[in-house]
C-alpha cells in the first residue's frame, strides 16, 4: 500500500460491502454498512466520494469517484449506491471487482444537487447514470407534486426500477446526447403547467448545459429553479 492509500485508509470513513447485485446491463447495486455511516447528517441528493484506487497504480485524481446515495438508512447505518459501468475507467473496474465483505473507504455525504420541496411541479431528466439519484429526489418530495420525467438510454436493458421495485418514471430509448429530442419532448410536456417548476437534469454534461440554456433563456426560469449535475463527459475522465 503506497503513501496515498495508507493515508486514505487511516482517515476516510469506512464501511463494509454487504451486498452487490448487477441490476442492469451497465449498473450494479451496492449496499454498504458500518460505523462510518452511523448518524450522518444527510440531505437527499447528496453523494459519497468513494476511494476506488486502493492498491491501484494510478494517478491521485483517478483514485476517487463520486457516487450518489440511492438510499440512506440511519437506523441500520447502511447506504445504497447505484454504480454505472459504461466506461472502462477505474471506477468501472472497481465496481466489477469489489467483493462482498471488503472495506469501502469514503468521505461525505456532500453535494448541492439535493431535494428542494418548494416547487409545484418537477421536471426530472437525464440518462441512466442519474437514475438512482432522481429516484431519491422523487421519493423525498412531500405532498402531491406533479412530476414530468424523461429518462433515456440507448437500450432498454440499461433501465432499472427504484430500490423497492417501483418504476415511477417514463423511460425513452434514445442515443447519447439527444438534447434536441429531450428539449422538444419537455417543451410539449410542460407548456400548459402553472406554478413554480423545478428542473433536475443529470448525466451527460452536454445535455445539462443545453437544458440549462433552454430553461433559462427560452422558458425564462430563474437559476434557483434549475438544478443540473454533469455526472460524466465523453471527452473527460474523472468527472463526477
Amino acid at each position: 500500500m503506497d503513501l496515498v492509500d495508507n493515508i486514505a485508509s487511516r482517515f476516510l470513513r469506512k464501511a463494509v460491502l454487504i451486498d452487490k447485485k448487477q441490476i442492469a446491463d451497465n449498473t450494479f447495486h451496492l449496499k454498504i454498512q458500518g460505523a462510518g455511516l452511523a448518524g450522518l447528517t444527510y440531505i437527499p441528493g447528496e453523494h459519497l466520494r468513494v476511494f476506488v484506487g486502493v492498491n491501484k497504480s494510478t494517478a491521485l485524481q483517478d483514485k476517487v469517484r463520486t457516487y450518489s446515495i440511492w438510499h440512506y438508512d440511519r437506523d441500520n447505518a447502511t447506504a445504497d449506491l447505484a454504480v454505472c459501468t459504461h466506461s472502462t475507467g477505474i471506477g468501472s473496474r472497481w465496481v466489477r471487482d469489489v467483493a462482498v465483505g471488503e472495506t469501502v473507504y469514503f468521505s461525505g455525504p456532500k453535494g448541492r444537487f439535493t431535494v428542494d420541496d418548494s416547487g409545484d411541479f418537477y421536471v426530472l431528466t437525464g440518462d441512466v447514470s442519474a437514475l438512482a439519484h432522481l429516484y431519491e429526489i422523487k421519493r423525498n418530495l412531500t405532498g402531491t407534486k406533479k412530476i414530468i420525467s424523461l429518462i433515456y438510454a440507448d437500450k432498454d436493458a440499461d433501465f432499472f426500477p427504484d430500490i423497492w421495485g417501483e418504476k415511477p418514471f417514463e423511460f425513452y430509448q434514445l442515443p447519447r446526447n439527444p438534447s434536441e429530442a429531450v428539449i422538444e419532448q419537455l417543451a410539449s410536456l410542460t407548456k400548459n403547467l402553472a406554478g413554480k417548476g423545478i428542473l433536475y437534469a443529470g448525466g451527460d454534461s452536454r445535455l445539462c448545459v443545453n437544458l440549462n440554456y433552454y430553461f433559462r433563456h427560452t422558458l425564462h426560469w430563474n437559476s434557483r429553479q434549475i438544478k443540473t449535475k454533469p455526472f460524466w463527459n465523453p471527452l473527460k475522465t474523472g468527472l463526477e
